[in-house]
């Protein structure tokens, strides 16, 4: 028997995505699906459900995910499902990184070495953090630098009063960063913003720096 299993947190389109994903790998290695199991939560009843799914598969069977953070959120319990099914001897396949896990002495080792641990953590939180900022985006969150500040309201106030010192001969913006008391990347980014048709500036070396 062979399991697909899709499993979705926040983007309902994933699911077709992971599905089509699944369906070429299977193409491609000629397995043969015989059951779908779907997920669309982030709690440990899934993490259940699918654990119950292992335990109940049998020696021979296989497991296709598209990707290993797809097993669960939390690293442990990654762990815990990938030597289930080695000790079960059933084939795990997540697709994405390209692991194959089987029952063998390798296989136990490689599910323990630090550095497939680091690198699904690793995936773990950028799974997160792009979720997140996707979850923003969708309830309409301007994500970014926050267009006011108290400095850029500062220099605002002072809009005028730049735009005629930028006038003067020899006028650096290093010395009118220092003058405002900014970083010359702070004022620079000021005028970028703010003055767009500024004159030329003479460079010394304060603003190469």
């Amino acid at each position: 028997m062979t399991i697909a299993y899709v499993r979705t947190y926040s983007n309902k389109q994933e699911a077709e995505s992971q599905k089509s994903a699944i369906e070429q790998f299977a193409k491609e290695k000629k397995i043969k699906i015989s059951k779908w199991l779907k997920d669309a939560k982030n709690s440990s009843q899934e993490e259940k459900r699918l654990e119950d799914v292992i335990k109940n598969l049998q020696d021979g069977d296989t497991l296709i995910v598209t990707d290993v953070t797809r097993l669960s959120r939390k690293l442990m319990e990654i762990i815990h499902l990938i030597l289930l099914c080695i000790e079960k001897k059933v084939a795990l396949y997540c697709i994405k990184e390209g692991y194959s896990f089987v029952n063998s002495v390798d296989n136990k080792t490689q599910a323990f070495t630090f550095g497939l641990v680091s690198e699904i953590d690793g995936k773990l939180i950028s799974t997160r953090t792009k979720e997140a900022l996707t979850a923003c985006k969708n309830k309409g969150t301007k994500l970014g630098r926050p267009l006011g500040s108290p400095q850029a309201d500062f220099l605002l106030s002072k809009k005028s009063e730049i735009e005629g010192k930028l006038n003067e001969k020899n006028t650096t913006y290093a010395e009118l960063a220092d003058y405002y008391k900014i970083s010359l990347s702070s004022f620079k980014h000021f005028i970028r913003e703010n003055i767009p048709n500024r004159p030329t500036r003479r460079k010394n070396k304060k603003d190469t720096e």
